[in-house]
């Protein structure tokens, strides 16, 4: 079983080749919005505290749920701008027309391109004078039957169908182009959303609480590589205490009882000054 054939007509293969193009942007659309969504962690939402925004934990959940809202109505509104080029569109004489005196219409643009590029119009000026030129020469027509008149109005039809064709595939472009326009705009603020979205729904890991051991007898206790990082040490007596390799970093020690202590660094306080000031990293 065969394929439809392909178009043979230039205009035809061109503006098919439009299309086409269109396809893929579709494709690659749904295949962004679709590696977005995976790649995004959409169990995590379900970590978050649900309530109104009064709190940061609150204000990231909803906060997620626009990033997703953004993220996916952008791929969508990508998919469609891809999408209205795929529509039939054929663009009449009398369009071109309407577009070519009224500035506010939406095939302007296209009677733009006819206004700079003049030799489209198969001889003519505007293409208001294409159809003026055919109603006078079908009107003789009739009168008088001349059949000169009827290859010339067979010659304008022609002329016509070319303007139409031109016309129809100036207009496919432009509809392409600004398609492409906007698919690029809402990919970016399909990136944005889902980006807000992972960002709100992967809160960052909330730090153990600092141990507070102020005043505490650690007469020999063992700490060796134990955490005390913001640990609250003021007063503690870490007599005979070993320390070595543990993490004191922002500990407050205040106060602290350094006899024979085995510094983190593995000096022994008693042989450096009678503390382990200056030597509290491993």
């Amino acid at each position: 079983m065969t394929g439809p054939a392909e178009p043979t007509d230039p205009f035809d293969q061109a503006n098919q080749r439009i299309r086409d193009a269109a396809k893929w942007l579709i494709a690659s659309a749904a295949g962004v919005g679709a590696a977005l969504i995976a790649g995004s962690q959409l169990s995590n939402i379900g970590l978050l505290p649900f309530g109104w925004p009064t709190s940061v934990a609150t204000a990231r959940l909803w906060l997620a749920v626009l990033g997703a809202a953004l993220g996916l109505a952008a791929v969508v509104y990508a998919i469609w701008a891809a999408v209205r080029i795929l529509l039939p569109r054929y663009v009449l004489i009398a369009d071109l027309v309407s577009a070519w005196s009224d500035h506010g219409h939406a095939l302007r643009p296209v009677a733009t391109f006819f206004v700079k590029h003049p030799k489209y119009l198969q001889g003519f000026e505007t293409p208001g004078e294409v159809v003026e030129r055919r109603s006078t020469t079908v009107a003789a027509y009739e009168r008088t039957g001349d059949t000169a008149l009827e290859t010339e109005i067979r010659d304008l039809d022609a002329r016509i169908v070319a303007i139409e064709d031109m016309a129809t595939h100036e207009a496919l472009g432009q509809e392409f182009r600004t398609a492409l326009r906007r698919m690029v705009a809402a990919v970016s603020v399909a990136a944005l959303g889902i980006v807000l979205f992972a960002w709100a729904s992967n809160p960052p890991p909330t730090p153990a609480p600092a141990a507070d051991l102020r005043n505490a007898r650690l007469t020999g206790a063992f700490l060796r590589d134990a955490d005390l990082r913001n640990a609250r040490l003021d007063g503690a007596d870490l007599t005979g205490a070993d320390l070595t390799g543990a993490d004191l970093t922002g500990a407050s020690m205040t106060g602290v009882v350094w006899s024979r202590t085995t510094c983190p660094d593995g000096a022994l306080s008693d042989e450096v000054g009678g503390t382990c000031a200056g030597h509290l990293r491993p």
